[in-house]
């Protein structure tokens, strides 16, 4: 009896220490899925005409209507989807940056039928 007294009381104890070390990794999962709903909430987008690139290949510009033009950075968190080059029509998911530069987070080409919209939008 003792015995298993022993048994449960030590598996008991596993699962009590398992769930402890456990525990701490949560709060930090629910900052990182904070920050992106942060992120998405302050971000605006855009589809124009991609109308140069920077020779880094870390900037670019878009046409917008109106005649506008924004200009865009991109970082090592930027998805492009796709292939993007100068021409391409392209929809830009955008933050502007305490600096007042606009950071891409993700790029995407335009399918032909997708060109209704070229103005930003937030």
């Amino acid at each position: 009896m003792n015995l298993r007294k022993f048994a449960v009381s030590a598996s008991l104890a596993g699962l009590i220490a398992f769930g402890a070390s456990v525990v701490p990794a949560a709060p930090a999962a629910a900052r990182s899925q904070s920050q992106d709903n942060q992120q998405s909430a302050n971000s605006m987008s855009a589809t124009g005409k991609v109308s140069a690139i920077g020779s880094d290949h870390k900037s670019f510009s878009l046409e917008v209507s109106g005649g506008n033009t924004l200009q865009f950075v991109l970082d090592q968190n930027t998805q492009v989807q796709g292939h993007v080059g100068t021409g391409t029509t392209a929809t830009v998911q955008y933050q502007k940056k305490d600096d007042g530069t606009l950071l891409a987070l993700m790029v995407a080409p335009q399918t032909s039928g997708d060109n209704n919209n070229s103005s930003p939008q937030q």
